[in-house]
């Protein structure tokens, strides 16, 4: 009797602390949905894992006596697949965070990848964006910079030209800023402004200034254009962190299964 009170003890935190981590997965996920509007691959994993988690710690009891009966078989493959996906997911993301660090220095070419407008309002990530590459450019005076990206249907200009405009108002001479105005994603920003580089002469040894969680990724395609990358990160909320760094767990993936298109 005592044993099964013991048992049916732990059993019990078990499922709290299940559905309490749950909780805390969601909480975690939701702030940009709920400040910013933003409802991506990102939050969409965290509210599923959090959800499952819940799930989990309710029908804790049901679960362990399946493993018991005939259900033991499905039950293993699932827990395998499930650890294999965490496994490919922590390794992704690991390379994601080791790929957000400032590592520029004295390249001569910079990509300033684009970003959401709203209307003719920049979304604040263009804003940290193109200060990075200002700040960078300030402080390397042979450097230039390609502002890349086109005009989305709720856009009043061009991401490029936002881009431009924003480091021309932080004190860079225009003169230094070259606009790529025609791209719709981050594999046209970079094999547009690829072409920039081709067509002026540019170095191949550049710096692109996005988001840290971004950095990674632009560092595939520049490779798959002929490009060395270096990161000049601009840094975004700790509420929206997890969120959009988990999104490019999935960004990296689809760049990954390009590699097989034929």
């Amino acid at each position: 009797m005592v044993k099964k009170n013991a048992k049916d003890f732990l059993l019990m935190i078990l499922r709290i602390l299940l559905i309490l981590l749950g909780l805390y997965i969601i909480y975690i996920y939701i702030g940009p949905l709920i400040s910013l509007g933003v409802l991506n691959a990102g939050n969409l994993f965290g509210f599923a894992a959090g959800g499952a988690l819940i799930v989990l710690g309710i029908f804790l009891t049901p679960v362990i006596n399946a493993f018991k009966g005939s259900g033991k078989v499905i039950l293993s493959v699932i827990l395998t697949l499930v650890i294999v996906f965490l496994s490919v997911f922590f390794i992704t993301l690991s390379q994601v965070v080791s790929h957000s660090k400032y590592t520029a220095d004295n390249q001569s070419t910079v990509i300033v990848l684009g970003c959401q407008i709203r209307g003719s309002a920049p979304s604040i990530t263009l804003v940290m964006r193109s200060r990075a590459a200002a700040e960078y450019l300030k402080g390397h005076p042979d450097a230039v910079a390609i502002a890349t990206g086109g005009q989305g249907p709720d856009e009043d200009l061009t991401e490029g030209q936002c881009i431009f405009n924003l480091m021309t108002a932080d004190g860079i001479s225009p003169e230094r800023i070259y606009i790529e105005d025609k791209s719709t994603s981050t594999d046209e920003n970079i094999k547009n402004a690829k072409k920039i580089i081709d067509e002026n002469n540019l170095s191949t040894d550049v710096a692109v200034a996005t988001s840290e969680y971004h950095e990674y990724r632009a560092a595939m395609i520049c490779k798959k254009n002929g490009l060395k990358a270096s990161s000049i990160p601009s840094r975004s909320s700790k509420r929206a962190k997890p969120t959009f760094f988990t999104r490019e767990v999935f960004g990296v993936w689809i760049q990954w299964l390009k590699r097989f298109k034929v």
